[in-house]
C-alpha cells in the first residue's frame, strides 16, 4: 500500500512543482489508476533505461537520481541532449504507433524510476482529463525548451551559452559532471574549464 500512496503523492508533488496545481487536480479514481498501473524499478549508475532505436514500451517517471538523454556522434562520443530532474517524467511522448527511442536514457547515479506500460497509458488518456492536461503542458514546455536550446546554439557564443545556463539551469551544476555539461553546451571540457576561469 505504501508504494501506491508514494507514486500518487510524487505525481502530485510534480504538478505542484510545475506550478499547475490550480489547473490539474487528480481525482481519487485517477490516482487509483496510477497506483495500480505504475511499477517501481531501480537502475544502477551507468545503465541505460532505454537504448536509442529500441521500441519504447513504457512511460517513465524519475523519483530519485540523475538521468541524461544522449545520442552518439560520428565518433560514438556521447552528445548530451537533455537532463532530467528528480520528480519529473522522462518521456511523455508515446504515440499510438510503434515508437522507437530517439535518445539513449542513461542513469548517471543509482536511480529509482516508476514506469507505466504504453497500452495502460493510452487507456488512461481515454479516462483522465487531468492526465491529458498534464501531458499536454509537459509536452508544450519540452517543445519550448527545445526551441530555446536551438536558439541559444545558433545565436550565442560558447561563453554566452554557459552564462545562459547559469541564468536558466544553474541546478545542473549541482548534479552533473562538467564533462556532461560541456557536451550539453556543445563545447569541449577544456573550453568549459577556460570559460569558468574567466568568469
Amino acid at each position: 500500500m505504501k508504494r501506491e500512496i508514494a507514486i500518487a503523492r510524487l505525481i502530485d508533488e510534480t504538478i505542484l512543482k510545475m506550478g499547475i496545481h490550480s489547473h490539474v487536480r487528480m481525482t481519487e479514481g485517477e490516482k487509483a489508476f496510477i497506483n495500480e498501473h505504475f511499477e517501481p524499478m531501480t537502475v544502477k549508475k551507468g545503465e541505460h533505461v532505454v537504448n536509442k532505436g529500441e521500441e519504447v514500451l513504457y512511460l517513465y517517471y524519475l523519483e530519485k537520481g540523475n538521468i541524461k538523454l544522449w545520442f552518439p556522434d560520428k565518433d560514438n562520443r556521447e552528445i548530451t541532449a537533455k537532463f532530467v530532474e528528480e520528480k519529473e517524467f522522462i518521456n511523455f511522448f508515446l504515440s499510438h504507433d510503434t515508437h522507437y527511442a530517439y535518445y539513449n536514457v542513461k542513469a548517471l547515479s543509482p536511480c529509482k524510476i516508476w514506469r507505466m506500460e504504453k497500452s495502460k497509458l493510452h487507456d488512461f488518456y481515454d479516462l483522465s482529463f487531468s492526465f491529458n492536461k498534464l501531458a499536454r503542458i509537459h509536452l508544450e514546455r519540452s517543445i519550448i525548451h527545445k526551441i530555446e536550446r536551438e536558439k541559444v546554439f545558433h545565436t550565442l557564443t560558447a561563453e554566452e551559452r554557459y552564462r545562459h545556463l547559469l541564468n536558466t539551469e544553474r541546478w545542473l551544476l549541482q548534479f552533473f559532471s562538467l564533462k556532461d555539461i560541456a557536451s550539453y553546451l556543445g563545447i569541449t571540457p577544456q573550453a568549459l574549464s577556460n570559460i569558468r576561469k574567466r568568469i
